[in-house]
Parts: structure tokens; C-alpha cells; sequence
């Protein structure tokens, strides 16, 4: 039998559930639930329809939305103003900064401004250092979203090996930290990791974040193990379409697997709970701002 599917969909189902109680609970309270966010006109219609789309599940969440659009060329004092401006709004609760930025204006140099209290992506370098130590709750979404997905599976993490493939400063650096801070034995490797093929294997959790279509095959996993794959890589399908794939060769590897394991599909499942994550931040935020400790 195949392994099980980690459906980030009917998560994502279940967060969202719970994030509109929560944010009426704020409200209760005489807060705001408030994002903003920040787009710079680049004629990339794809980061356009996401940031609509953003704010139509916001609106359906009950969280205010306000996208404020600057155009093609914003200098970095245009765009790094309007987010010292929202920093200091109180109705302001969460700032983000939609991707890409003009050639000129290095995103870090941006989003080291944003208030630490109102960085729902967790890309500020104090809330990094504070997942570290563990005193943030803002954490990156991507990484957030892995580890609330393995703990849907129930396997309980203390002791258990996890092996991330992929070291980047906002996806496979936080990813290793939170699952250390299950009690895991972690090992962060990459695609150039001598004996990789081995650490994969030996792994009761794998998380594949290398942007590698196919680096994990079937030789790479045990029966049981569980497979989170955090790819996302456009390549040629049939017919001469680009379709989206993982790092990890869905189909063969999930009948290694078997029956006692489990596997996240590229797409439908990091994805919709990396979206997800972004507005449970927001709501996380808005719930410090009046108070709240929910303490998830």
C-alpha cells in the first residue's frame, strides 16, 4: 500500500476554522485584525493575482486588508518609508512585503525595517534570532507551516531523526531549528552533501527544500519514514506545458514509503499551509497587540 497524504488543503481547512474564531475574539477585545501589505508595480501579473487573491481569504478569515500599490521603479526610500509609516500606525497589526522589488532595492534591506511585533513572514533578522532562542512566535511561514504538517501525522518528535536537504536563510535554516525545538536530532544538509543519499534514508523525517526537481528518489527514503517536500519547481510536462513540481519523485517514492508513512504532494501541500501560516501570523500579532496569549 502507498503511503498517506499530508493534504495541505484540508489542514490549511482546519486552520482557517479556528483563525476566524480568533479573530472575533480579538475584535471582543476592541482590536483590529489588519494586514498590510505591500506590492511594487512590476509587470509580474502572477505576484499582482496572489496579492488579490490574499486579500479575498482575508476578507473571508474576517481580517482587514489593504494592499498599497507603488509603482514600477519605487526607490528603496519610497518603499522602505511606507513601511516605517506603517510601523508606527496602531490599526496597522501586520506588515508584509509582496516579492519582487526593483532590481535596485535589496528585499533584506526592506524587510530588516519591518517592527518585529508586525512581522507576520518572519524575515526580520530579530525574529529570526528569536525563533532561535525561542522566544518569537512569528516564524517564517514556510517553516512553520512544515513542522505544524508533521505534527498532524502524530508521530511524536523527541528522538526521532530529522534530516532537511536545503539551508536557506528563510526556508531550511528556521525549518531545522523548530523541529530542534521538538526535541529532534536535526541535520540541515544540501544538494552538495557528501553520502546525502545515506542521511536521507536514515531519516524518520525528511524534509526536501533544495529547489532539486527529483533529488529525492525512491533509494532516498525508508518504509514509514514521513516526506514533507517543500519544492517548488516549474519544468517542462507533457505537450510542451510547465507544471510545478517538488524535489521529491511523488509517485515511486510514495510506494517505498508503504502504508505507515507519509507524503506531502507538490502541489496541495506545503503551499496552501505556508499561506495559511502568513494569516495565523496575522492573527498572532493582532492577538499580542490586545493581549491574548492563544499559544498556538
Amino acid at each position: 500500500m502507498p503511503a498517506r497524504i499530508l493534504d495541505g488543503r484540508a489542514l490549511a481547512d482546519q486552520f482557517r476554522a479556528r483563525l476566524i474564531e480568533r479573530v472575533r475574539a480579538v475584535e471582543a477585545r476592541g482590536g483590529k485584525v489588519r494586514l498590510d501589505a505591500l506590492l511594487v508595480d512590476s509587470g509580474d501579473s502572477a505576484a499582482r493575482v496572489y496579492a488579490e487573491n490574499q486579500g479575498k481569504t482575508c476578507t473571508a478569515l474576517g481580517i482587514q486588508y489593504r494592499l498599497h500599490q507603488l509603482p514600477a521603479g519605487a526607490a528603496f526610500d519610497d518603499i522602505a518609508g511606507r513601511v516605517l509609516l506603517l510601523n508606527t500606525q496602531d490599526d496597522c497589526t501586520a506588515v508584509m512585503l509582496h516579492l519582487p522589488l526593483p532590481q535596485a532595492v535589496d528585499p533584506y534591506s526592506v524587510q530588516r525595517l519591518i517592527a518585529p511585533e508586525k512581522d507576520v513572514e518572519g524575515v526580520n533578522p530579530a525574529n529570526i534570532g528569536n525563533v532561535v532562542y525561542g522566544r518569537s512566535s512569528l516564524a517564517p511561514c514556510t517553516a512553520l507551516a512544515v513542522v505544524k504538517m508533521v505534527e498532524a501525522t502524530g508521530v511524536h518528535m523527541r528522538g526521532k531523526r530529522a534530516v532537511v536537504v536545503g539551508a536557506s536563510d528563510v526556508v531550511g535554516k528556521p525549518i531545522a531549528v523548530l523541529l530542534m525545538r521538538t526535541d529532534a536530532t536535526v541535520i540541515s544538509c544540501n544538494k552538495w552533501t557528501t553520502g546525502i543519499h545515506d542521511l536521507m534514508r536514515s531519516a524518520d523525517v525528511l524534509v526536501a527544500a533544495a529547489g532539486v526537481p527529483g533529488l529525492v528518489t525512491p533509494d532516498c527514503v525508508r518504509p514509514g519514514a514521513v516526506v514533507v517536500d517543500v519544492g517548488v519547481n516549474r519544468v517542462p510536462g507533457p505537450g510542451g506545458k510547465t507544471i510545478t513540481v517538488g524535489d521529491v519523485a511523488f509517485e515511486t517514492v510514495r510506494q517505498t514509503l508503504g502504508d505507515d508513512g507519509w507524503i506531502s504532494p507538490v502541489p496541495g501541500g506545503v503551499g496552501p499551509m505556508t499561506v495559511m501560516m502568513l494569516l495565523r501570523n496575522v492573527v498572532k500579532a493582532a492577538e499580542h497587540a490586545v493581549g491574548i496569549h492563544s499559544g498556538d
